[in-house]
């Protein structure tokens, strides 16, 4: 399971955040860490998926994806 870059992308898009480094301070995180969660060689924590997804008001599934290439 890993987390839709691309979603989160337009997600961002939408709430007018320009890059990964102003989401992870919105997210009171560092950005090695958001790159983590959003990187395809780590399974993020349900309860990363769960933060990310409140943030943005999404459903946690609309955020996931299983296959890392896609």
């Amino acid at each position: 399971m890993y987390i839709d870059k691309f979603k989160v992308k337009e997600l961002m898009a939408m709430k007018k955040i320009e890059n990964f480094t102003e989401l992870a301070k919105m997210l009171g995180i560092s950005k090695n860490q958001l790159s983590n969660i959003l990187s395809n060689k780590f399974n993020p924590i349900k309860s990363n998926i769960v933060e990310l997804a409140d943030f943005f008001g999404v459903n946690p599934v609309d955020l996931i994806k299983n296959d890392p290439k896609k």
